[in-house]
């Protein structure tokens, strides 16, 4: 195996397959996924297709062998950006690992989506408890990564008895719950649209 198949890599496309190439859209999203947590995964999966049927032009990340490391979390976000149409507005949507983003994104002052953000890290804690912009802050109660003095500002959706993959009992009652968190991911979508 080459010593390229080792280095973390990521690289971003618009979503879903097949989207055709425009250079500018009304409105696009950026999705930054979780370590092991792919845009096919089913919370970003339903939640990328809810905002693809509002309109919204989807770019996603997709990493290899990630690192724990914001730093690789802000490059692939800034590639993603520079790839991805221009925008009139533009949303990030970010799971977990994706998360570690958010010090930069809220440096660009960009409206966010955090789908179980790693809260227990102190600059992605602290990024999302003084956010200049808005923002929606997802998360469950079973969740380890989500201390219970954990304080994020804006708008929470915060899950009782939720995992860290917005998961609680079987089947169904998952299904429901990511349901739940789309409809919501879609409300909070429509209102920052300026």
């Amino acid at each position: 195996m080459s010593s390229d198949a080792a280095t973390p890599q990521s690289v971003t496309e618009a979503w879903p397959p097949r989207t055709e190439p425009v250079d500018h859209v009304a409105k696009r999203v950026i999705v930054l996924p979780g370590r092991a947590y792919p845009i096919d995964a089913p919370l970003l999966f339903w939640t990328a297709a809810g905002l693809v049927e509002d309109g919204w032009f989807v770019q996603a990340v997709r990493w290899q062998r990630p690192p724990m490391e914001a730093d690789f979390v802000r490059d692939a976000l800034e590639k993603a950006l520079r790839e991805a149409p221009a925008a009139d507005q533009t949303l990030v949507v970010a799971k977990s690992l994706g998360t570690l983003a958010a010090p930069h994104v809220a440096e660009l002052d960009l409206p966010a989506v955090w789908l179980t953000p790693v809260l227990t890290d102190e600059l992605v804690a602290q990024a999302l408890s003084t956010y200049p912009a808005t923002q929606l802050v997802v998360g469950g109660s079973a969740d380890r990564l989500w201390p219970t003095d954990a304080r994020p500002a804006g708008e929470i959706m915060h899950v009782d008895g939720a995992d860290h993959g917005m998961g609680r009992g079987g089947v169904r009652e998952s299904n429901a719950i990511h349901m739940d968190v789309v409809d919501r991911v879609r409300d909070f979508a429509a209102q920052v649209i300026t």
